[in-house]
């Protein structure tokens, strides 16, 4: 057989007995044989294995540490916290961004079940509703739609001179004039003064404004 195969079958006759010590933890915690597998696949490593060794050195050294937090706390999200830090750290060091990926959704996922079984999870949750009840009840500073009589005028105004103009430039309208600074513009008390127009404006200062408020005079006039 070729060397890199060779190389590969005793890495997973390796990796299959640690499993079976893990699994059954015979003598030593489960936790402890985690780490000696991790010792293991390093030292392999070392003397010629592929660099799958270090990952795998890298996962259990972290389900290790997380099974021990485990045994101590009794929350078996440490578990999947510690192999996603053990996975996404070597493949963050290394270059591997599949590893790295992987390793941070068993970070996430570990971090949702530990919120789940701490009591942490319930003030996480309460806080969880209260910023989507804030965040729907929320009144905004923007005003998206006219209000009266007054702002629907100057609204359809706008709508038609930003259409207008972005089929002359070939744009899209919102970038001529986008929906919060319309509905901004359409709110105003005297939407026709380039300085309260420009206190909408995102971009564009002065000379913008003047435009949009001299649009909105000749569409008055007319």
């Amino acid at each position: 057989m070729k060397p890199s195969t060779r190389h590969m079958l005793g890495l997973t006759l390796a990796a299959l007995g640690l499993l079976y010590l893990i699994g059954t933890a015979p003598v030593l915690p489960a936790w402890a044989w985690g780490l000696v597998g991790a010792a293991v696949m390093f030292a392999l490593r070392r003397y010629g294995a592929p660099e799958e060794a270090l990952g795998l050195g890298a996962a259990l050294a972290g389900w290790a540490l997380g099974a021990l937090g485990a045994d101590l706390t009794g929350l078996q999200s440490l578990k999947l916290v510690g192999t996603g830090l053990g996975i996404g750290l070597w493949g963050w060091q290394d270059g591997h961004d599949l590893a790295a990926w992987t390793g941070g959704a068993l970070l996430v996922a570990g971090a949702l079940v530990f919120l789940w079984e701490s009591a942490v999870g319930t003030w996480a949750a309460l806080g969880l509703l209260a910023l989507g009840a804030w965040l729907v009840l929320r009144r905004g500073e923007e005003t998206s739609a006219p209000t009266d009589a007054g702002d629907e005028e100057v609204f359809a105004q706008l709508v038609r001179w930003r259409n207008r103009r972005a089929a002359e430039a070939g744009t899209r309208n919102v970038e001529v004039l986008s929906d919060a600074e319309l509905g901004c513009i359409a709110a105003l008390e005297n939407p026709t003064e380039p300085e309260a127009v420009a206190r909408c404006l995102e971009r564009g200062g002065a000379k913008r404004a003047a435009e949009i408020a001299e649009a909105l005079r000749g569409a008055s006039r007319g």
